[in-house]
């Protein structure tokens, strides 16, 4: 979903969610305040109707309801996207094939034309019938003309529309391998980035290394001051991670409170050199709470990295590198572990 509100706006909209999510016994997750934001931001008809009849039989939102109306109305809304373009773009096809066919039959019936007309040029002899001839060929080039014209016409309107159809494709691609809360690539954004990573790598290269990252005591943090600030810490993370990658390095968000980053040309060392930058970068981050001048304690990230073994496929790459976090886990967390 598109997300164009201001900050003061959205803050309104934070403002509204809350009591709204507070009367309903689904746990204050980032997947029930999409779903309240998505309704009071009055954009998502959808979402808004079904809530509306659901509150009207006062039928109480629960954690399975919520996921229910998130999955039909937000996460699907990029694949309806893709679907009415797909739709568009059918149609748009046909129609500009049956002008291309009506246009092609006109074309013929020209040459038809032409060809009797030159054949029966050597026996005229008279005016009249020279005229007639005439006529009969300036007919036939203006039905052609203006055949060729409509076809031009809806050739150009059909660039137009392709232009309109590629930019919402563009959309709603982008929007279904993003992360609402954060604004990096999710799960899916990732896997499809590194299937085509290792598909395209060059063997001489080095990499594609990847850094698994965990937020510590993250359970703790919306414990003792809420889920909405711990949406904050997980934003704030976000944004420290990726001001620490560059070129065609990647960050997503791999689930819940874990990240990961994509290094597709980057060595086991170099990638280990990122990892503690992303992990002094946050230790040394303090997160305000809302508007106050409280200063929450330091967030910390435990890390693990691991780089592609010649012909390694995603699964056991990934699954090293959370060997490797886990072992930072073990040893006491906020600390860099390389995997084996």
């Amino acid at each position: 979903m598109h997300y164009p509100d201001s900050k003061d706006r959205s803050a309104e909209l934070l403002r509204l969610a809350i009591p709204k999510m507070a009367e309903h016994p689904a746990p204050l997750h980032p997947i029930t305040y999409a779903v309240w934001y998505d309704y009071l931001a009055g954009r998502n008809g959808g979402l808004k109707a079904e809530v509306d009849a659901v509150t009207a039989r006062r039928v109480p939102l629960g954690d399975e309801l919520v996921h229910t109306l998130y999955t039909r109305h937000i996460a699907e809304a990029a694949e309806q996207a893709a679907r009415r373009v797909s739709d568009g773009l059918r149609g748009m096809i046909d129609d500009v094939e049956q002008s291309a066919t009506r246009t092609g039959r006109h074309v013929t019936a020209f040459q038809d034309t032409l060809q009797q007309q030159g054949e029966r040029l050597p026996a005229l002899t008279t005016a009249e019938s020279i005229g007639a001839s005439v006529d009969a060929l300036l007919g036939g080039t203006r039905d052609a003309g203006v055949s060729l014209a409509a076809l031009a016409s809806r050739l150009q309107a059909a660039t137009v529309e392709l232009e309109a159809l590629r930019l919402e494709l563009d959309h709603a691609r982008a929007q279904a391998t993003l992360d609402a809360l954060t604004g990096v690539m999710n799960r899916r954004g990732f896997d499809e980035a590194m299937t085509g990573v290792l598909a395209d790598h060059p063997e001489d290269e080095p990499g594609p290394s990847v850094v698994l990252i965990d937020l510590d005591h993250f359970k703790q943090v919306n414990d003792r001051y809420g889920h909405v600030f711990g949406d904050t810490v997980l934003k704030t993370v976000a944004h420290a991670i990726r001001a620490c990658v560059k070129g065609r390095d990647l960050v997503a968000r791999f689930g819940g409170e874990e990240f990961v980053v994509l290094l597709p040309s980057t060595s086991l060392a170099g990638a280990r050199a990122l990892a503690e930058q992303v992990r002094t970068t946050i230790a040394g981050a303090r997160v305000r709470r809302g508007g106050s001048a409280e200063a929450v304690g330091a967030i910390t990230v435990s890390l693990g990295v691991a780089a592609r073994r010649p012909g390694e496929a995603l699964e056991p790459l990934i699954e090293r590198a959370d060997q490797a976090l886990y072992r930072s886990k073990r040893d006491g967390r906020n600390r860099v572990s390389v995997a084996d």
